[in-house]
């Protein structure tokens, strides 16, 4: 017997399965956390609250979490979702939270037959303005922040996690939560970090969207300061059959600051979907 080539880069993959009195009737949900996170911070909101409905893996970005980091490459983007592509269970719908997001756009093209349906949970095509996209980051934010987090790193990750919760409803009860709930998180490599910001920068998948043959959903917060809502504006001509919902009040960390609503968008979604499966 032929045995199973190893993983290229093994990343940390938690499986958590289903509450639901029938399991084999329901399906399985994949999330990606975001730049300078990892599977810990929305381990807990999923459990409660998607755990009922669908079995769930959480996956850790390269050099974030238990994932091993990946050398530096000429190929960053090509390495980290090789990594992903490799983690990735062998049906599932796909939820990107911000830089997942990115990658799991992505992932939904090069991996059809695994990806049954996309979420981008306060995520963008884009994530810094380049060439008219103009619902985006300042480069030169994501510029200070490379060089800044080469000399601070503790200081950075947070003023990074203040601001996703910047100008949402509850912001200052919220933001002291996250501090502690943070303080249990390991902190990411240096080199993971400053290729995540790269990614970040980088990565422009406005073009392929029209391509992606799954259902997707933009699920998007009011009042995150990283992804202005207004994008709806732009989406559609980019992807015409998606569906864009916003949740009032909401902040980058959409589980986090609204998590009951956050989730039954998400289960409204995958439940319409199986249930066309049935009657289609």
């Amino acid at each position: 017997m032929k045995l199973a080539e190893p993983l290229t880069y093994p990343l940390n993959r938690i499986d958590i399965a289903t509450s639901h009195p029938q399991p084999e009737q329901v399906s399985h949900v994949t999330l990606i956390h975001g730049w300078a996170a990892e599977s810990l911070i929305w381990q807990d909101w999923a459990t409660t609250y998607l755990v009922p409905f669908h079995s769930i893996t959480l996956i850790d970005l390269p050099g974030f979490g238990d994932s091993p980091a990946i050398e530096e490459t000429d190929n960053l983007q090509a390495d980290w979702l090789k990594a992903l592509a490799e983690t990735l269970p062998a049906k599932t719908h796909l939820l990107g939270w911000s830089l997942g997001g990115l990658l799991a756009q992505q992932l939904a093209k090069q991996c059809p037959q695994q990806v049954e349906s996309l979420v981008c949970l306060a995520s963008t095509p884009r994530f810094t303005q380049y060439d008219h996209w103009q619902y985006a980051v300042n480069p030169e934010i994501i510029g200070n922040f490379i060089h800044a987090i080469s000399n601070e790193v503790g200081m950075v990750l947070k003023k990074f996690w203040r601001l996703q919760l910047q100008g949402c409803d509850n912001s200052r009860p919220l933001m002291k939560a996250l501090t502690s709930h943070m303080k249990q998180a390991k902190v990411p490599s240096l080199g993971a970090l400053s290729q995540g910001l790269h990614l970040l920068r980088d990565m422009d998948n406005r073009s392929i969207l029209s391509e992606l043959t799954q259902p997707t959903l933009w699920l998007l917060g009011e009042k995150d300061p990283l992804i202005p809502f207004d994008i709806r504006t732009d989406l559609p001509a980019l992807q015409p059959n998606a569906r864009i919902e916003v949740i009032a009040g909401g902040s980058h960390i959409l589980f986090f600051s609204h998590p009951e609503e956050t989730s039954q968008h998400l289960c409204h979604f995958w439940a319409a979907l199986e249930h066309n499966d049935d009657h289609g």
